[in-house]
Parts: structure tokens; sequence; C-alpha cells
């Protein structure tokens, strides 16, 4: 893990906002699709209701876990977390100096391989 600069952590939360962003419009399409779903004309509207209330609930507290009361010492976890979960790509941690950028997808990698979880 390393620090970030003063620059790099601004770098950071226009990625953590670009990541919330990203989510959200993932989620929004995700309900859309499903409010226009022959089973959402159709179905029981209480079970519609309740799959509905359990979706928003779920995305809302990984929403809250993930972002927030983010410190800028927590920035560099977050951006990984984004970063491996696919929210954000490649060419979005190109913002970052090299450094950052190697530690990234050296850290990404520990957790593609198993590496980590081999050693809890």
């Amino acid at each position: 893990m390393i620090d970030l600069t003063k620059t790099q952590k601004k770098v950071a939360r226009e990625l953590i906002d670009l990541g919330l962003q990203r989510e959200c419009k993932s989620f929004t399409d995700r309900i859309t699709k499903f409010t226009n779903s022959p089973e959402w004309k159709t179905g029981n509207s209480h079970e519609l209701y309740l799959k509905l209330y359990k979706e928003v609930t779920s995305f809302d507290k990984h929403i809250g876990k993930r972002y927030n009361d983010l410190t800028g010492s927590s920035y560099f976890i977050t951006v990984l977390g984004l970063f491996y979960d696919e929210v954000l790509k490649p060419e979005d941690i190109a913002r970052f100096d090299m450094d950052v950028q190697n530690e990234l997808l050296r850290m990404k990698s520990l957790y593609d391989n198993d590496l980590w979880q081999n050693r809890i």
C-alpha cells in the first residue's frame, strides 16, 4: 500500500466519483430492465414490490460500505476495489503516476491470483 500525494488524492476523489456514477448507472439500468420486463407487467404487485425493495436495499448497503465516510487514507483501497471490480478501467487509473498505477496493478494481480486469500 502506498500513501497518495495531494495531487494523487485529487485524482482518486475524481475516480471514486466516477465509480459511484458508473455503479448507480448500472443499477438504474438493471432496475429499468426489470420494470420493463413481462414479469413486471403481469406479476403479483406485492411480490414485485418486495423484489424491488430488496434490490434497492442491497444496493444501498453496497454503496454505503464502499463510499460513505471516505477519508484520504482510504482512497487508495477504495480505488483498488473499484479497479478490481472492473468499475474503473485501466484507462481510468492511467490518470495516476506510474508508481500508483503499478501498485494498483500489482495489488489487483494478487487478488486475481488468489494469493491474497491464501495468506489469510
